[in-house]
């Protein structure tokens, strides 16, 4: 009878698992669905080739947006990426014996967590205001930020999975501490690091709300990132706010192009960490 008992539970709670899973699955194909069919008929050369168009007039592009999200994105993963991977290997090679280093490390965890608005507001306070203009280098560093955590304990992480053995090989060959961690540890681990570089530049490409507080936004083609810099994020937020159809028809473009880009690089980090385990 208990056995019975148990087994009906066990089967109730089993369907309801999988009645909630297809309900994620459901509204995450509907979203995609959405996207694809809405931005499927904005895409065409002059989206990408041409600048933004008068406020109510037809036509023109998201030139601007494109070329400055890639040139944000560009410099917060040269911002992130070194600092993450830096701190990653203190913390698995040199910060074992440091207390500091668990403090450390779950700080990173929170920090993964921590809404992207705030790293905005911090950033705008610390950089925006003293300078007293918006500028891409702001935006590139709000991002970096948020790169870092994820770099940091993937690199951690993957490090850590390295055999002890041998990096004790390579001390038996009269190799230094620092050679070791490059040419030993970071060979094995490169799979590992790299796919956390990729996860976490697919997530700040879809960040608006730092952006919104450094970078802010311009409707004009720029590369100076000094000054107030077009992002695709901003862009497909105040375009879906507009009144304009074209301009929604614009945004929905912008938004296939963001969602497709996150698609492809997540994908590509679970193919590497695939490729990782099976090697």
């Amino acid at each position: 009878m208990i056995m019975k008992r148990r087994k009906i539970l066990s089967g109730i709670a089993l369907f309801v698992c999988f009645l909630t899973a297809l309900w994620g699955i459901f509204w995450l194909f509907f979203i995609i669905i959405d996207v694809l069919r809405h931005g499927i008929t904005a895409i065409n050369p002059a989206l990408f080739l041409n600048d933004p168009a008068p406020p109510g007039e037809q036509g023109g592009g998201l030139r601007n947006a494109f070329v400055g999200h890639l040139m944000i994105t560009i410099c917060a993963t040269l911002i992130g990426v070194p600092v993450g991977v830096l701190g990653g290997t203190f913390l698995a090679e040199y910060g074992r014996k440091y207390k500091i280093s668990k403090v450390i490390s779950t700080l990173a965890d929170i920090m993964v967590s921590v809404p992207a608005i705030i790293v905005g507001a911090f950033v705008y306070a610390v950089i925006v205001k003293p300078l007293g203009h918006f500028s891409g280098w702001a935006g590139a560093v709000s991002l970096g930020i948020i790169m870092i955590p994820t770099v940091l304990r993937t690199t951690e992480n993957m490090l850590s999975l390295i055999p002890w053995t041998l990096r004790e090989a390579a001390f038996a060959l009269g190799a230094p501490y620092y050679k070791v961690i490059i040419q030993v540890v970071y060979r094995g681990a490169a799979t590992g690091i790299l796919t956390g570089i990729i996860l976490a530049i697919a997530r700040v490409t879809g960040e608006a709300a730092p952006l919104l507080f450094t970078s802010f936004n311009n409707t004009f083609f720029s590369l100076n990132m000094n000054e107030p810099i077009a992002s695709l994020t901003v862009t497909i937020f105040q375009y879906a706010m507009g009144p304009y159809e074209d301009w929604h028809t614009q945004a929905w473009g912008a938004s296939l192009m963001i969602t497709v880009f996150i698609l492809l690089a997540t994908i590509t980090g679970r193919l590497l960490i695939k490729r990782r385990y099976k090697d």
